[in-house]
């Protein structure tokens, strides 16, 4: 019986691959205009598809494969002979071997994304309007259905039909082909592969129309598997990292594990905490994390004094903890954190020298991060039992407003707002002091604000930096419900305070501030985190 293969691409890479083997073994090859363009170019003959459909393409290309004499076909279940008569009665040929892939949907929504970026920057009203009318346009047109209906005809019907609908595959079909093992549970594997890639298609197009029509209806989540993990939180857990196509904070594709023990389920949840509680800063940081917790943050002129002060927050926890630095981690600084034992160094950069002082330590896990700030997802997804907690954020939007008598200079403002910015990567209670810029104590995950502000005061008036006779400044992730944190800051010498403001008692919680000549500002954004 002659073997007939359909071939319609978009990504046509190694065609040439696939097109010397279906030769080899004289298959009949019918192609789409364009892709039959492409064969004839490396040197191989095809038929067209309208040569057996009798039917040219139509509609500028819309319509070409939706016809009986393809799908029939593809379709036909070979073992039914009522199938084989309809075949043979509309004398049509059945097909072995479906190439297939889709229109660019995703790498046309991205560019026009960018491009109408451009605009909003910098057109008119009817500038933008135009664009987002022409994005719309450019979508529709990229949205494949002649294509969508062949991979899913072809994985259908696995049992008689191959569907290779990723170019990567194409060389190992060609060994398997060349070594006759085409079994059953290949052609399964390719078509599982087939119905993945329509269903994240979908995903992809119907997210687009929701997001235009600003319109949430369905949480449609497309994320590949990256790889199986040790275990999951605890060795007898198993686990899986899957990674969303929408921008992430993390990424295995965008960091890179220069040496170390590989990864952990727990290891990742930190890795990405990490991130989110560094990428805002500009001036030298570090920042300490333990068990998806910061436990210490500092500031410096470079990023050894940095490291300084953020390990003298806490000494104690920071041991077998992370450490991750905006900046480029270099010899010196690189044996003052083989000082102690840290599961992972995170940096944008590392010098040869660093990187020579880090392999002393060979278990320690050194990742080259990518700090570009538009990889920080402005949305988070948790599973709960019978669903999940969907979550995006708007602009921030942080309004200092100091609503005391007593005043707030730029410099004390500056280092008050730094507080405030990493108090929302700090569970709730979260508070943080600091003693000019030096962050002195953390505290969060308490269930009382109080609880969660002694102890912050403890860890700073035990820093070996501070200074009984300075000030100190403290940040709380929401508003103070009750004065008594300001009976706190009397007895411990916090002047200058800074939260969310927006309590009933906000009037008596300022009223204690200038009885007690306390500096305080609303920012007018709550930081939860739970």
């Amino acid at each position: 019986m002659n073997k007939y293969v359909l071939i319609s691409l978009t990504d046509k890479n190694n065609l040439d691959v696939l097109m010397k083997n279906l030769k080899k073994h004289d298959y009949n090859v019918i192609a789409t205009t364009s892709t039959a363009k492409a064969i004839r170019e490396i040197g191989y003959d095809c038929q067209l598809v309208e040569d057996i459909t009798s039917f040219p393409e139509m509609l500028g290309g819309r319509v070409k494969t939706l016809q009986p004499e393809i799908h029939g076909g593809i379709l036909a279940d070979l073992k039914q002979e009522s199938h084989i008569e309809d075949l043979k009665k509309h004398d049509i040929n059945p097909i072995s071997l479906v190439v297939c892939n889709l229109y660019p949907f995703e790498q046309v929504i991205e560019r026009e994304k960018q491009r109408h970026q451009e605009v909003v920057e910098k057109g008119s009203d009817k500038e933008i309007v135009d664009s987002l009318q022409q994005m719309d346009s450019d979508a529709i047109e990229n949205i494949d259905i002649g294509g969508v209906t062949l991979i899913r005809a072809a994985s259908k019907n696995y049992k008689h039909v191959t569907l290779l609908c990723d170019p990567s595959d194409y060389e190992e079909y060609v060994q398997k082909l060349n070594d006759d093992e085409l079994t059953t549970e290949y052609r399964k594997t390719l078509a599982q592969k087939g119905f993945i890639h329509t269903a994240n298609y979908d995903s992809m197009i119907a997210n687009f129309f929701m997001e235009t029509n600003d319109e949430l209806e369905q949480l449609l989540v497309s994320a590949p598997l990256k790889k199986k993990l040790r275990y999951g939180e605890n060795p007898y857990q198993e686990a899986y990292y899957f990674e969303d196509n929408k921008k992430s904070s993390y990424s295995m594709n965008t960091s890179q594990i220069l040496q170390g023990k590989e990864l952990s389920y727990n290891n990742l949840l930190d890795i990405d905490a990490a991130y989110h509680s560094i990428y805002e800063f500009d001036v030298p940081c570090a920042v300490a994390l333990k068990h998806n917790t910061p436990c210490g943050i500092g500031f410096g002129q470079d990023l050894l004094e940095a490291y300084d002060a953020c390990y003298k927050v806490d000494p104690v926890s920071i041991f077998g903890g992370i450490v991750i630095f905006n900046g480029i981690v270099d010899q010196e600084l690189a044996q003052k954190l083989n000082e102690i034992f840290l599961e992972i160094v995170i940096a944008p950069d590392f010098t040869k020298e660093a990187l020579i002082e880090f392999s002393n330590k060979k278990n320690l896990r050194v990742i080259k991060g990518d700090f570009a700030k538009d990889r920080y997802q402005d949305y988070s997804m948790r599973s709960i039992t019978g669903g999940y907690l969907y979550q995006f954020a708007k602009e921030e939007n942080i309004e200092f407003e100091v609503v005391t008598k007593k005043t707030i200079d730029d410099i004390t403002k500056d280092n008050l707002l730094k507080l405030f910015k990493f108090v929302k990567n700090v569970k709730s209670n979260a508070i943080v002091i600091g003693q000019g810029n030096k962050v002195l104590g953390i505290s969060g995950g308490m269930v009382s604000r109080i609880d969660a502000s002694n102890f912050a005061i403890s860890k700073a008036i035990n820093n070996s930096e501070y200074n009984k006779d300075e000030p100190l400044i403290l940040a709380g992730d929401a508003f103070f419900p009750f004065a008594d944190i300001v009976d706190l800051a009397k007895q411990y010498n916090i002047k200058y305070l800074v939260h969310p403001g927006g309590s009933m008692n906000d009037d008596k919680v300022i009223a204690a501030c200038d009885e007690n000549d306390i500096a305080m500002a609303f920012t007018g954004i709550r930081y939860f985190k739970h």
